[in-house]
């Protein structure tokens, strides 16, 4: 049975080949039907790039994926060999990319959750819709501006989670910080490393003024409930 462009036969032989270093039988010959026929199969690939560019919006998620991914690791392979990268790959590479980032913005910017992305030096550098109701103020309010803005009445819960943040990739405890009377927040924050190096935090922050208020009145009502009477 034929492949688009090589027979199984050959396939299974290529990849010996390219798994092993040795030569299999019929190498030879594969190898020679290969450089004769290089122009054309170097047609094909062009031909198929240009007609998944026009049919891939009619094909699955999974497929696109798929296909993005696929074109990654060629692209990384004409690069690491020097070859000429086609224009269609990176045209369609740009394009899923281009979709996927917009996706993922979306998601973070219209997410329930207030989320924070802060810099290493501790400046906020994005806030999203949610975090601007949560907090109260814009976010050109927030944006450059050091992140215990919101903690400043508690600078002993800000020391502690910036010296978890040195130890540990990741806030793993439910904190509670009281941020005015009344309102409380649920602070959970990890680091975003490049290798070795600090490059953000990320923090996910929760409205949870409600459940701590009632907590509170729950607790006050027990202890009035308890206290000892004047006799």
């Amino acid at each position: 049975m034929r492949g688009y462009i090589f027979t199984e036969w050959e396939r299974k032989r290529i990849i010996q080949y390219l798994n092993t270093g040795t030569i299999p039988d019929g190498f030879p010959i594969i190898k020679m039907r290969m450089l004769k026929n290089l122009p054309k199969i170097t047609q094909d690939f062009k031909l198929g790039f240009e007609f998944w560019a026009a049919v891939q919006n009619e094909a699955s998620i999974e497929l696109r994926d798929f296909a993005t991914e696929s074109h990654l690791w060629y692209l990384e392979h004409l690069k690491e060999t020097s070859s000429e990268i086609p224009d269609i790959i990176v045209d369609d590479i740009k394009r899923a990319l281009i979709t996927r980032n917009m996706m993922f913005e979306a998601a973070i910017e219209n997410a329930c959750l207030g989320i924070l992305i802060i810099n290493p030096h501790h400046e906020i550098i994005y806030a999203n819709n949610a975090m601007t109701e949560i907090a109260g103020i814009s976010k050109n309010e927030m944006i450059g501006k050091p992140s215990d803005i919101f903690f400043s009445n508690n600078e002993s819960y800000i020391k502690w989670m910036r010296e978890e943040l040195d130890k540990e990739d990741k806030i793993k405890h439910t904190i509670y910080t009281e941020q005015k009377p009344g309102k409380w927040l649920e602070i959970e924050a990890a680091k975003i490393t490049q290798g070795d190096e600090h490059v953000a935090t990320v923090a996910c922050v929760r409205d949870v003024s409600y459940r701590k208020n009632l907590e509170l009145q729950v607790k006050e009502l027990i202890d009035q409930l308890t206290s000892p009477k004047p006799s």
